[in-house]
């Protein structure tokens, strides 16, 4: 009996976890970008090490995902030029449309979604480390 009700809550664990996971997507879903600008930050900067800041156009075609990623290394700021994405951080869904900014610091883990009828395009600066 005790094995039975062993394997039982295996099994709920494993369902539970595997449900989890697939309400997080992991990977980008009709995502695209175009690299604007790049500049290394060590001429500018003693303390920035290896670390470039960059300047991107993101592109989220409708039913796209951008998945799930942390922000730990790499802090960034978006601006919505087009369209209406859903952003999911902390189990937390919240909306943004053309003309709103997006901070993402250190602290943040998130994931994007376009569930609107048109293309979501994003102005994206970032801070990150080419070798990663």
């Amino acid at each position: 009996m005790k094995h039975i009700l062993k394997m039982a809550v295996v099994a709920c664990l494993t369902i539970s976890s595997s449900v989890l996971a697939g309400d997080v997507p992991t990977e980008n879903i009709g995502l695209s970008g175009e690299l604007l600008a790049e500049m290394p930050l060590a001429p500018e900067f003693e303390t920035t090490g290896n670390r470039h800041m960059r300047m991107r156009i993101l592109t989220l075609e409708k039913g796209g995902v951008v998945g799930f990623h942390a922000h730990d290394t790499r802090p960034s700021i978006e601006y919505v030029l087009a369209g209406t994405t859903i952003e999911t951080r902390d189990g937390v869904e919240t909306t943004y449309k053309a003309g709103d900014v997006v901070s993402a610091d250190h602290t943040v883990s998130h994931w994007w979604r376009n569930d609107g009828d048109e293309t979501v395009t994003i102005l994206a600066m970032d801070i990150y480390r080419p070798d990663e």
